[in-house]
C-alpha cells in the first residue's frame, strides 16, 4: 500500500497588488471616518416671479366673485438665494435635528461622532480605525452577551 500525504498549494499576490490591497482598505477607511457631509444648498427651487404673480391673478379672480382666497399668504417658509439660484434648503431643519439629539441623546450622539472627524476641528474620533488597535479587535471587544 502506497502511503498519502498532504499536499499544500498556497497563493500568494504579487507584492505590488498586496500593496494595492492594503492601500485601498486604508483608503477606504479614511473615506468611512470622513463621515456624513450635508448639503447645504437649496433642495427645492422657489416660486419664480412668474408662478408667483399667476398665484396672485388667481386669488384677484376668486375675491372678484367672492370665493376664498389665501390672502396674500404663503405656507412656504422664507426662500434664500444661494450661487444665484433661490430656492428652499433642509439644512436648518438637518442643524435643528443634530441638536435636539445632542440635547436628548448625548451620549448617543457622542457615541455616533466618535466614528468620524469632527467636522470643525479635523479631529479623529476616538473609534475610528487608526485609533483601534488590532489587539483590542482580535479580543473581541464589543461583543454583546459575550464574554
Amino acid at each position: 500500500m502506497a502511503k498519502g500525504g498532504t499536499q499544500v498549494d498556497m497563493a500568494t499576490l504579487p507584492e505590488f497588488a498586496e500593496t494595492r490591497v492594503q492601500q485601498g482598505l486604508n483608503m477606504g477607511a479614511d473615506v468611512a471616518g470622513t463621515g456624513y457631509t450635508p448639503y447645504y444648498g437649496p433642495d427645492v427651487a422657489a416660486l419664480s416671479p412668474r408662478e408667483q404673480a399667476a398665484f396672485q391673478s388667481t386669488d384677484a379672480a376668486a375675491s372678484a366673485f367672492g370665493m376664498p382666497t389665501s390672502g396674500a399668504n404663503s405656507y412656504l417658509p422664507e426662500a434664500t438665494t444661494m450661487g444665484g439660484v433661490t430656492g428652499y434648503s433642509s439644512a436648518p431643519m438637518f442643524e435643528a435635528n443634530v441638536d435636539a439629539l445632542k440635547a436628548n441623546r448625548p451620549g448617543q450622539a457622542e457615541y455616533l461622532e466618535s466614528f468620524t472627524i469632527n467636522p470643525v476641528t479635523g479631529q479623529q474620533g476616538s473609534r475610528m480605525l487608526d485609533n483601534q488597535p488590532v489587539a483590542l479587535e482580535m479580543q473581541g471587544q464589543g461583543r454583546r452577551g459575550g464574554k
